[in-house]
């Protein structure tokens, strides 16, 4: 939700996905309601927890953007720094994509954004 600050101990226990997209990216604009309705019907029972990464130019655009998306995102002011830092460790090249992490923080798939809407029962996704 808006404004609510997430740190590491809330997310102990959760799957995480990192998901990384813009506004301005039409694959991601294409992908993100589809990524939404396969959230909402497993997010609780998979104890699954999506951080959106902003890749927008704008945080104005990424504020816009992110009234579509139900789970948390990366403060703005983060984007720069860690949301770098994220996508360079989960070794990304193109958007959209997501990073999926168990529950002890362990990266399990570095890019499975077309596993998780071509195979959404096959949560986690691990590779």
């Amino acid at each position: 939700g808006a404004g609510k600050n997430v740190t590491l101990s809330d997310l102990s226990g959760k799957y995480i996905g990192l998901y990384f997209s813009a506004s301005w990216c039409p694959d991601c604009r294409e992908y993100t309601p589809q990524l939404v309705k396969i959230y909402n019907k497993i997010h609780e029972d998979k104890n699954w927890q999506i951080i959106w990464v902003p890749e927008d130019h704008t945080e104005d655009a990424a504020d816009k953007y992110f009234k579509e998306m139900p789970w948390i995102r990366l403060r703005w002011s983060e984007k720069a720094t860690r949301g770098k830092s994220m996508f360079k460790l989960s070794h990304q090249q193109y958007i959209p994509a997501v990073t999926m992490i168990d529950p002890n923080f362990k990266v399990i798939n570095r890019e499975c954004s077309d596993l998780i809407t071509f195979e959404p029962d096959d949560f986690p996704w691990k590779k």
